[in-house]
């Protein structure tokens, strides 16, 4: 691929990333709608995407260290929002998983977040908005086939 034409793209995305945090996802107004540290709702959005995983798993993904994965997830324990369970092939393994009281907390949270996005590109006309739906129905899909 040509050299040019990746950077480019590369200085797009990263403009286009600048953009969306300014002006539709401060990670600081979304951080707002939960009522726990950042790091917990890492590991619950983690398993949201990911299903049940070892605490491994969720710690390498995350850039967590193993001893700071287990008082997160003992205080999502406490909280009912995650649940340990050993793995049957090898009693060594621990995975976690969301709980109904996990799902549930997420999607709550999910649906307030989306009513956010909704209200602050409400502003748009018909026409950008059906400019950026094709735009981001695209982009999802090409995003998706990074390896």
């Amino acid at each position: 691929m040509n050299t040019i034409k990746l950077n480019k793209i590369s200085q797009d995305l990263y403009d286009l990333f600048l953009s969306l945090h300014t002006k539709i996802i401060d990670p600081n107004e979304m951080m707002k709608n939960f009522t726990i540290p950042p790091s917990h709702v890492k590991v619950i959005l983690y398993l949201r995407h990911n299903g049940t995983s070892s605490i491994s798993q969720i710690a390498k993904s995350l850039i967590i260290s193993k001893p700071n994965m287990t008082p997160i997830i003992d205080r999502l324990i406490d909280k009912n929002i995650v649940k340990r369970s050993y793995d049957p092939n090898d009693r060594r393994i621990i995975n976690i998983e969301l709980t109904d009281k996990g799902h549930q907390f997420i999607k709550n949270k999910e649906k307030k977040i989306k009513n956010s996005l909704q209200k602050k590109i409400s502003s748009l006309q018909e026409e950008d908005l059906e400019i950026l739906n094709n735009h981001i129905t695209s982009m999802t899909n090409i995003i998706l086939k990074i390896k």
